[in-house]
């Protein structure tokens, strides 16, 4: 069974060694998978009592019909709705969140073949919006 929380904060950990040791591509994309997964543990984490922690498919009814976004920030947030409403209130973090699933202009999932590196100002601004971003997506999960 998958844990998105305990995913989160291992793939943090993760980015973070990357980006203490200036692999810039690989921060990005564990960073990107490191919100993905914090998403996902919101989303998880909102389920009605009684019902599993797992996605809904055509083969499997954990008794809620939510069902997996995949790579898809956009796709998370239409899971639950009110963290969908507070990040649509907030125009800043759409920016945030946009710019950490499509780091230089790819997303994040498929930048792990790029083989060109970002400059250090774009990275820099990516880093600054990833940590935003984290603070900001933890303090709404204890809202919800």
């Amino acid at each position: 069974m998958e844990d998105y929380q305990i995913s989160f904060v291992e793939r943090n950990s993760d980015t973070k060694i990357l980006h203490e040791s200036g692999r810039k591509i690989g921060a990005m994309h564990f960073g990107g998978i490191t919100i993905e997964c914090l998403l996902k543990a919101i989303i998880f984490s909102t389920l009605p009592n009684g019902t599993a922690k797992e996605w809904n498919t055509k083969n499997n009814d954990p008794g809620h019909t939510i069902t997996n976004p995949g790579h898809s920030y956009m796709e998370a947030l239409k899971r639950n709705n009110r963290l969908s409403s507070r990040v649509y209130s907030f125009r800043l973090v759409l920016e945030w969140l946009n710019q950490v699933e499509h780091p230089i202009g790819q997303h994040f999932i498929d930048i792990r073949y790029s083989g060109i590196e970002p400059n250090d100002s774009d990275y820099k601004s990516w880093f600054d919006k990833y940590q935003r971003l984290i603070g900001w997506l933890q303090k709404q999960s204890t809202k919800l």
